[in-house]
């Protein structure tokens, strides 16, 4: 008796599950097409790209200098001027690493201060999308995600639409 009890209460508590359940809305977005192929993406992508062209050009400048002066070591053959070749090669070539590794720190500390940004806009939009569409909730990650539950196509709208497409595609 104790059992047929039992199974019927969780019967009765599955049932309200799935009545529950059914009642719930719920959307889905495509994080990797909101970070990759919005318009508000690319162009911040070409901003930061802009931001840091001039010194990517000096360090390019610097690199190309430095492998100039490994190929002149090579040609110089009397001992006491390659040993002041090679002292003035290892100084600039550690100018340079030193250079390349800010500039590629600064660049990667730049762009997780504008994607943190840009993620804090998106979630603004998702939540306005979710707040006047009544979803009860949004999912970003899944495995599988029906066409019926996806927002990703709003998100973008409201993000500025599609990036552009490149020349030649």
């Amino acid at each position: 008796m104790k059992r047929i009890a039992l199974i019927a209460a969780f019967l009765a508590v599955a049932a309200a599950n799935i009545a529950t359940a059914q009642s719930l809305k719920i959307g889905y977005v495509d994080g990797a097409r909101i970070e990759n192929d919005t318009k508000r993406a690319y162009e911040l992508s070409e901003a930061l790209r802009k931001e840091f062209s001039a010194r990517e050009q000096d360090v390019r400048g610097t690199e190309s200098r430095v492998k100039a002066a490994q190929a002149q070591l090579a040609s110089v053959t009397q001992p006491r001027e390659r040993e002041l070749k090679e002292r003035e090669f290892q100084t600039m070539a550690q100018r340079y690493e030193q250079m390349a590794r800010a500039f590629v720190d600064d660049v990667e500390r730049r762009k997780a201060e504008e994607r943190r940004k840009y993620f804090q806009e998106v979630t603004q939009v998702v939540n306005k999308i979710a707040d006047a569409q009544k979803f009860d909730l949004i999912l970003q990650e899944a495995v599988y995600a029906s066409k019926a539950i996806d927002i990703t196509d709003q998100v973008v709208k409201a993000l500025g639409g599609p990036a552009p497409k490149p020349a030649g595609k």
